[in-house]
């Protein structure tokens, strides 16, 4: 297993599934949850280095999610996405904190960096 861990806040089964496939090829750990609170108890047995979050899911606002994870996981690299045209939760996850947010294809692309660093 490798020490860097990533979190993913991503409910939708299918890009999870994306997400896995290159996280195998590149050997990298990530873990899921599919609430804030899953992703807090998460965080109590491995802190992750990046968390990532489907912003276009109600499940994970910007503001509560970044007040949250930063709560217990403090140097975490927050990164967002979420479709190109939908242009407020990205703003909102900006204004809130998020180091990185990137249209859905964007992260997708960059995912392999994302993950290794």
């Amino acid at each position: 297993m490798s020490e860097r861990i990533a979190l993913g806040l991503v409910r939708d089964l299918f890009f999870r599934s994306k997400i896995d496939a290159v996280a195998s090829a590149l050997g990298a750990d990530v873990i899921y949850a599919s609430s804030l609170d899953a992703a807090i108890e998460r965080c109590g047995e491995k802190i992750p280095q990046t968390v990532f979050a489907d912003l276009s899911d109600a499940a994970f606002p910007a503001l509560e999610t970044v007040a949250r994870i930063r709560a217990v996981a403090p140097n975490a690299r927050l990164v967002g996405f979420a479709s190109h045209i939908d242009l407020k939760p990205l703003k909102a996850a900006r204004e809130a904190g998020f180091e990185l947010t990137l249209s859905r294809s964007e992260f997708t692309a960059r995912l392999p960096e994302l993950l290794k660093s």
